[in-house]
């Protein structure tokens, strides 16, 4: 059974048996260089070291009252504990007590530390399950990382960068299994009607676009949701889970767009872009040219 990958944690595309999802998966293959350029952008271009702050650090000798001070002026959650010169071990604000501070810290083995140059999926995926992460270079830590920081300008990219993906992703099946606006029957005459206004709007200011390009996220949810085949091919999920899935990342590229605070209000849609992103970085190849260094082909222009 072919299995055409969308998105990991989204269940897109299990079971393609039929002549329309083998015509899709032929259409969707991509271009090993391809993917490598968007994986050079979405993996490597924005890492760890980021999103960190600088870790403070202090010896072990240093007194408790002037650790607890230095901390509660800067804020700090995280201080590092030093060593004989090497930090090796760490003290958190809130679970500071009054014993000697080589009795409490928590050593660095029992921290999620990562590389300056680790993807921040992993960054993010890892912050699920713990309140802060190290960032280490030369094996020792220089940085941490908390759930906050994700608010910080290359995180807000990235994000809006990885949902662009994602609707790029489901425009392309709709455009491919449902062709010459198949998909109309499924939108109540309202949506049309709008997205009509829109694709008259873009040509009036000499832009080509097809009609499903006008459509908004939400409505392109909605025709998964409402589509018993497109869902069996390409997205295995329940109506309410796909409507509930697109809500929460509209919602998420809204605050994105106007600058507010997301990461409490959107974590689970942070979480399912993080884990996944290789799934939509395998399905871009008309997007992006095959090596951007020479020309297309004639062929490939569309």
């Amino acid at each position: 059974m072919v299995r055409v990958r969308m998105a990991n944690e989204w269940g897109i595309a299990y079971g393609c048996s039929n002549a329309i999802a083998r015509d899709t998966l032929i259409r969707m293959t991509d271009t090993s260089s391809t993917v490598r350029s968007l994986r050079r952008v979405f993996r490597e271009s924005i890492v760890a070291r980021d999103l960190a702050e600088p870790l403070a650090s202090f010896d072990d000798t240093a007194a408790l009252d002037t650790l607890r001070e230095f901390m509660l002026d800067r804020p700090l959650s995280v201080l590092g504990i030093r060593h004989k010169g090497v930090v090796a071990g760490l003290l958190h604000q809130d679970q500071i007590d009054d014993r000697p501070i080589n009795e409490q810290m928590l050593p660095l083995a029992e921290v999620a530390v990562v590389e300056t140059t680790t993807p921040v999926q992993q960054v993010v995926g890892l912050l699920d399950e713990t309140s802060f992460v190290l960032v280490s270079t030369l094996g020792q830590p220089v940085g941490v990382i908390m759930r906050g920081d994700l608010e910080k300008p290359p995180m807000r990219m990235w994000l809006f960068g990885t949902i662009t993906l994602f609707e790029m992703s489901i425009t392309r099946v709709l455009q491919q299994a449902l062709p010459s606006d198949a998909w109309r029957e499924l939108l109540s005459p309202t949506r049309i009607e709008k997205a009509e206004q829109l694709q008259a709007e873009r040509v009036r200011r000499n832009q080509q676009v097809q009609l499903v390009d006008c459509l908004q996220l939400s409505d392109k949810g909605q025709l998964f949701a409402k589509s018993d085949e497109l869902r069996k091919l390409f997205w295995n999920r329940s109506r309410n889970e796909i409507r509930r899935i697109v809500k929460e990342l509209e919602s998420l590229r809204n605050n994105l767009a106007h600058s507010q605070p997301y990461t409490q209000e959107n974590w689970n849609a942070i979480l399912r872009l993080a884990g996944s992103l290789d799934g939509f970085l395998s399905n871009q190849t008309e997007y992006v040219a095959t090596d951007s260094l020479q020309p297309y082909e004639s062929d490939e222009i569309r």
